[in-house]
């Protein structure tokens, strides 16, 4: 793999083009944002403090990639051998003279020591500054960003550090960066900033979120409705036992590994709802069989606010992920309270100790602010209070063009370390083809300024984080209309397109070179560079799929279907599991990382070789034979996969 070396190539082409002022350089800088424009120059008020986290370079992270992949290659004698928490921050946190030369420079700029504290982990510095503290330290101006729904935020367009500092330093927040945080209702923010909603995942007009179909079933629905679901029925309702029929995994029978699902308040699953789908179509499944709950920041399964757009994502998920491996236990993952939300970093935080704001990580202006400085908010601090699942399935995203470069790879380094720990790390691809979240697509060639549109026309918009190369990405199928269910699948052109395509952040990774070089000479597409990264060098994505259509979902106690690479990442989540189950009970360990062997082992997928991923005003890319950055590699065949990790160590 070669995505660290491309962090590295970003930075030195940052620095190179970086003006020179006073022996400064420009860390970052940020040439445009989608539906943002500064209003006024933020004045320096010495009563508003900034906290600010600088993000120190780790040592050893060009080895993550390595040791990663030792441990996930299936050809590698170290696979399984995954390493611990306290190995991993060991293995990366900064070298002293890092720290040292960051910690000096701010003592020399006027930030006393007893201000600044070092995180857990020792790759972040934090402290609280005045806007005209941090504008000199930078040599920059913050502005208010005016949102064209009149929402505002504070920012900056691109921030300096000395030249001598410049290489101990990855990133510094808050300046640059409009990072994903999924946020309530309006009402419930009490005067918290808000952004726009492509990048608000949780958000329930989130583009990330499943499109509801018609309803199948009135309120109360019960087996003695009218409606059957048996397999004859699944070219039109996708139910657990068709998601069995296709993709040939039975019912769990084990106990023995650990699967968590990731939500974000306000999204909420119903207890009636899960119960309702048990009678109709788990029967073996008791009533009253729920996740196990892990609150996240105050993280809350509100019930106040009943819709499709705050019940449909997790009823979706929590459905599926349970009636699949059952009678395994799945736990929730409840990230943010009804206040302040949460963001993917504050997930992680709980993880991870070590990537945790009290000590360094988060930034108040993009990811929730804990201890909640509201009234009714959560007054602690979630820092690596949970363990990771050896799966976890995440239906939510945004695109890259969202984040600067830097922001994106910090975090993708994130699941890196997850990977190396053996746990699994799945997010969906999207639902808008080539296109981003919401539909949008971007102005200029490979995203540059990170501008976009409403859709109809520009440059592929791909997802994050999705792109991340440490990451399983998920794609989304359908069973061919009027066929049966044990037909070849084609790439979802129903309500919605399996997001797909090329990354322009991330460097491509050696497990996937093989299959891209054979896409791009047997299939190359005939768009140009202004339309998507052709460079034949960059990450491509899905890496896999699952049925995305017809999914029959007890919401709001009725049956309806639903539509979405939403459904896709739980499905391939439940199966994943299912086989970690059987490696449990034969000794061994969680596959972990799953990506080397897939690619190594295509043949134990079933490939899909039609249908495709419009988007940005053309037919997007096409299914063919072999890896396609539509449904990837294809779909799961269970026994084939089974046979390929048993026969691992």
């Amino acid at each position: 793999m070669h995505f660290t070396s491309l962090a590295a190539t970003a930075f030195v082409v940052a620095l190179a083009s970086a003006l020179p002022t006073n022996n400064h350089v420009v860390l970052e800088q940020r040439s445009g944002q989608s539906s943002w424009t500064a209003d006024d120059r933020l004045k320096p008020d010495g009563r508003i403090k900034l906290p600010m986290r600088i993000g120190l370079k780790e040592k050893n992270i060009e080895l993550g990639d390595e040791i990663l992949t030792q441990v996930s290659d299936p050809t590698s004698e170290k696979f399984g051998q995954h390493l611990s928490p306290e190995e991993i921050v060991e293995l990366f946190a900064p070298k002293p003279e890092n720290i040292d030369a960051v910690h000096q420079w701010l003592e020399a700029s006027g930030i006393e020591a007893s201000r600044i504290s070092l995180a857990r982990g020792r790759n972040w510095l934090n402290f609280e500054a005045s806007i005209a503290e941090v504008e000199a330290l930078l040599r920059t101006e913050y502005k208010v960003f005016a949102h064209q729904t009149g929402q505002r935020h504070i920012a900056c367009d691109e921030y300096s550090v000395p030249e001598h500092v410049a290489d101990h330093i990855d990133l510094i927040m808050p300046t640059v960066h409009f990072d994903t945080k999924i946020t309530t209702d309006p009402a419930q923010r009490k005067a918290k900033r808000d952004i726009p909603d492509n990048l608000k995942p949780g958000n329930p007009n989130s583009g990330f979120l499943p499109k509801k179909g018609p309803t199948i079933k009135g309120p109360g629905a019960s087996p003695d409705a009218a409606q059957p679901f048996d397999l004859t029925t699944c070219n039109t309702m996708v139910t657990p036992d068709c998601l069995r029929a296709l993709y040939g995994f039975p019912n769990g029978t084990l106990a023995k590994s650990s699967y968590g699902i990731v939500e974000y308040t306000p999204q909420a699953y119903l207890q009636g709802d899960l119960n309702l789908f048990y009678t109709n179509l788990a029967r073996q499944i008791p009533s009253g069989t729920a996740p196990t709950f892990d609150s996240i920041d105050g993280g809350v399964d509100q019930t106040t606010t009943q819709s499709f757009n705050y019940n449909g994502e997790s009823d979706l998920d929590l459905e599926y992920a349970i009636a699949i491996v059952y009678p395994q236990k799945v736990t929730l993952y409840q990230a943010g309270d009804l206040v302040e939300g949460a963001s993917f970093n504050n997930f992680l935080d709980a993880l991870d100790s070590a990537y945790c704001t009290s000590g360094g990580g988060d930034n108040a202006n993009f990811d929730a602010t804990y201890p909640d400085p509201n009234a009714g908010g959560y007054k602690s601090r979630d820092c690596g209070r949970y363990t990771a699942a050896a799966v976890i399935s995440t239906s939510y995203g945004s695109n890259e063009a969202d984040l600067t470069a830097a922001y994106e790879v910090r975090q993708c380094n994130e699941y890196m370390k997850l990977g190396m720990q053996g746990t699994t790390i799945l997010y969906s691809s999207g639902d808008y083809g080539v296109a981003g979240n919401g539909g949008q697509c971007c102005t200029k060639a490979k995203c540059a300024g990170g501008t976009l549109n409403k859709g109809g026309s520009g440059t592929f918009n791909p997802s994050f984080p999705g792109t991340c190369p440490y990451v399983t990405s998920v794609g989304a199928t359908q069973i061919v209309p009027g066929a049966s269910v044990t037909a070849p699948e084609e790439a979802c052109e129903t309500v919605i397109y399996s997001g797909g395509g090329f990354s322009n952040v991330f460097a491509q990774p050696s497990y996937q070179a093989s299959a891209v070089k054979a896409y791009y000479a047997n299939h190359k597409p005939t768009y140009s560079a202004t339309q998507y990264n052709n460079s034949q060098t960059v990450r491509g994505y899905p890496d896999i799929s699952a049925n995305g259509a017809n999914y029959v979902v007890a919401i709001d106690n009725q049956i309806t279907l639903i539509y979405g690479t939403s459904a896709s990442s739980p499905t391939v989540g439940g199966i994943i599991t299912l086989i970690n189950e059987q490696r449990a009970n034969a000794g061994k360990g969680p596959v972990g990382f799953i990506n080397p062997t897939l690619y190594a082992n295509p043949t134990a997928l079933n490939d899909i070789t039609s249908g495709g991923n419009q988007g940005c005003g053309t037919a997007g890319f096409t299914a063919v034979s072999g890896w396609d950055p539509v449904t990837g590699l294809g779909t799961p065949n269970y026994s084939k996969l089974l046979n390929v990790f048993m026969s691992l160590p």
